[in-house]
């Protein structure tokens, strides 16, 4: 059978137009932009979005390998260039490309900046990713721009860093250039004890993205975070903070509660201890791993406080073989501090003590219940290096 020539025709267009299509996918942007979008789904928790971003890094790789000069005389095209660098992108073949001409003018300066900053060239960084205005950026590189300003301002501004970090969040909202951009904001108004945008962020944080692939190291480092740097210690700044992880699933929140008590033990900040404590208990269920935990931090918590009867007893309820082995070592650090508080100092340490007969360099040295309690203090801190908690790890 014989088929009119326009048939035959229609059937070649039809057969070449996946190839049409195919050649043009293959273009650096296209390819960019779905390396954007895996990115999204990492933000949303997509475990295999992972994986996908690696494969699809290197793909990007191949296709700029492929391209001609005259593809980087295209500004979309050259966006998408810098857009791969600042994603983490090979410099195999970037490099050369962005030291000499092939870049467009318009965007030479931006490329050399983000070259800069992934090589870890400060100086040429900041002066070069600078001169760019954020706002009249594509908004696909705007945000990522905006980022990697924020992380060369950190030392020299942590102020500006901030101001930036907005910016970035403005610019790329939804994906993992906001995620990524809120973690770091809400660690450095930690480190500025800014309790009240700490806690409005970690309340955007969890709402947003608490499925995140990058969620629970996170938060686990926060809430040693808060510990360390005792922004929990005041009732009302524990309840925002508390308040503000409230959104997170049960598992989660009880995680941080636990980290945070945990992290307060071994610091010394023991009323934020004991309140996070108590709040994890109330959503455990009874003799489960989590209420041990618990128990075994607030029992802690309390040793130094009137309630040390009640504490003390509790400790001795619990099983080591119950709990992991940094907490069967932090059980056992607890009841020697709580056996070494009912010691009384003999008289001759006492007399000892006496400042009349101590040279100038002992006067500042503790005694008493004062020494007992840093020798305890001591003991609980050192159990935090003995093995990570039961759900450990870090980025």
């Amino acid at each position: 059978m014989t088929f009119p020539w326009p048939a035959l025709a229609f059937a070649a267009l039809v057969i070449l137009a996946p190839t049409a299509t195919f050649a043009d996918s293959a273009k650096v942007s296209d390819l960019v932009d779905d390396l954007q979008r895996i990115q999204l789904k990492m933000a949303q928790g997509d475990k295999a979005a992972y994986p996908a971003q690696l494969t699809q890094l290197k793909a990007i790789g191949a296709a700029i390998a492929a391209a001609s000069r005259e593809t980087w005389k295209n500004k979309r095209e050259a966006d998408s260039l810098v857009i791969y660098t600042l994603s983490g992108g090979s410099l195999a073949d970037v490099a050369a490309l962005f030291k000499g001409d092939a870049v467009i003018e318009s965007e030479r300066s931006l490329a050399r900046g983000a070259l800069a900053y992934v090589t870890n060239h400060e100086a040429d960084a900041i002066a070069l990713l600078g001169q760019a205005n954020l706002s009249a950026l594509d908004a696909r590189l705007a945000g990522e721009v905006a980022f990697a300003r924020s992380v060369l301002e950190t030392k020299r501004d942590a102020k500006a860093a901030i101001d930036l970090l907005d910016w970035s969040r403005l610019l790329a909202p939804g994906g993992l250039v906001e995620e990524a951009a809120l973690r770091r904001e809400i660690a450095l108004l930690a480190e500025a004890k800014d309790v009240t945008r700490l806690a409005m962020l970690s309340r955007q944080y969890v709402t947003r993205f608490a499925a995140s692939l990058y969620a629970a190291d996170f938060l686990r480092d926060l809430a040693g975070a808060v510990a360390r740097l005792g922004l929990a210690d005041d009732p009302a700044n524990y309840k925002l903070l508390s308040s503000a992880v409230a959104r997170l699933p049960l598992d989660g929140r009880r995680e941080f509660l636990l980290t945070l008590a945990k992290s307060g033990l071994v610091s010394a900040r023991f009323a934020a201890a004991g309140a996070a404590a108590t709040e994890a208990l109330e959503s455990s269920k009874a003799d489960s791993p989590e209420a041990m935990r618990a128990r075994l931090y607030l029992a802690a918590s309390r040793l130094f406080s009137d309630a040390y009867d009640a504490a003390i007893a509790d400790l001795r309820t619990l099983s080591a073989s119950k709990l992991d082995r940094s907490d069967a070592g932090l059980l056992a650090a607890a009841r020697r501090a709580a056996a070494e508080l009912r010691i009384a100092p003999e008289v001759g340490v006492v007399n000892a003590r006496d400042p009349a007969a101590l040279g100038d360099g002992d006067k500042d040295k503790p005694s008493g219940p004062a020494l007992t309690i840093e020798q305890a203090q001591a003991a609980l801190q050192r159990t935090a290096g003995l093995a990570p908690t039961q759900n450990g790890g870090s980025p």
